[in-house]
């Protein structure tokens, strides 16, 4: 039985058993070290000349846009709420498109923090089909909207990254999720899995692709972001419910982790902290509340895990 787990007893509170790590160097360590790695896109707004020039150039990887590489589908077009606004970015970034054009109606604008919004929500929904988005430019004239999307990679490029990401979680899948496995046993494989095979890279600025799946998986080196959607991805593959959670660390710095559902009730689970920190269970299946002792996050948009962590019986 794993001793991170069993340390905590049945029916007793987190708060009642301190932690090795719950204060002083360690942690201190782990939140100036392993924080700050998780980002939004940038975004910037278009002037009118800017737009005009866009419109008449090349697009960033060289070539003249078309329907291929703009959302063109009619039934998509008129946005009125953020599902619309979801939609259509799913289906740009599914496809990697590079522009989208839509009307919003009845009163609906979209600002850069929609597009934030957005991005986080799908890649809790696929992580896959954010991976190499670096960075969105706007234009609108009252309703109409105009976006470019720039990406980490050339396009075709992207596409191979997006698909042997898919063979890469099929094939950590097969090798974690075995038969008759409880959904304690799963997570705490994957778990595993990551801590042995992934490392956090020294150097900074972190390439790109560090803060996808593919770098966990293919290249055996993540930020927290890549940790979270590997993850998420193999837990999903695996028949666990899991959620990608992004808050930020009490330096300020930006951090991603996971949710994950055992038994049908929602824990905390950090694969980054848990791959630096003295146990690779510190962090596994715990607590908002013991969690809360290194960062923040809207907790209007998560489940909320019980007061007791997982036990395992």
């Amino acid at each position: 039985m794993d001793d991170g787990v069993n340390r905590f007893g049945s029916g007793k509170l987190e708060e009642n058993y301190q932690l090795i790590h719950d204060s002083g160097a360690l942690l201190d360590e782990l939140i100036d070290k392993y924080s700050g790695s998780y980002y939004y896109p940038t975004a910037s707004s278009m002037t009118d000349d800017e737009h005009d020039k866009a419109n008449e150039s090349e697009n960033p990887h060289g070539s003249k846009p078309d329907e291929s590489q703009t959302s063109n589908d009619s039934n998509i077009t008129e946005v009125s709420n953020m599902t619309d606004l979801m939609r259509i970015f799913h289906d740009a970034y599914d496809k990697t498109l590079e522009q989208i054009e839509f009307t919003t109606v009845g009163g609906f604008k979209v600002d850069i923090e929609d597009l934030q919004t957005v991005y986080t929500q799908l890649q809790r929904e696929d992580p896959i089909d954010v991976s190499g988005v670096e960075s969105w430019q706007t234009w609108n004239m009252g309703d109409k909207y105009h976006i470019i999307i720039t990406y980490s990679y050339e396009i075709e490029e992207l596409k191979k990254i997006k698909s042997e990401t898919v063979q890469l979680v099929d094939d950590v899948v097969k090798k974690v999720a075995t038969n008759g496995l409880s959904d304690y046993e799963i997570v705490n494989a994957v778990n595993e899995y990551l801590c042995d095979t992934v490392y956090y890279p020294n150097t900074k600025p972190y390439e790109p692709i560090t803060h996808t799946a593919y770098g966990a998986l293919k290249n055996g080196v993540a930020v927290c972001e890549g940790y979270a959607c590997a993850a998420k991805l193999i837990l999903n593959g695996c028949g666990v419910e899991c959620d990608i959670e992004v808050g930020d660390c009490l330096n300020g710095g930006g951090h991603a982790w996971n949710l994950v559902k055992v038994d049908s009730q929602w824990y905390q689970l950090d694969v980054t902290w848990n791959d630096e920190s003295y146990s690779r269970s510190d962090y596994l299946l715990v607590t908002d509340d013991y969690m809360k002792q290194s960062r923040t996050w809207d907790e209007n948009n998560y489940p909320v895990t019980p007061k007791v962590p997982y036990t395992v019986s």
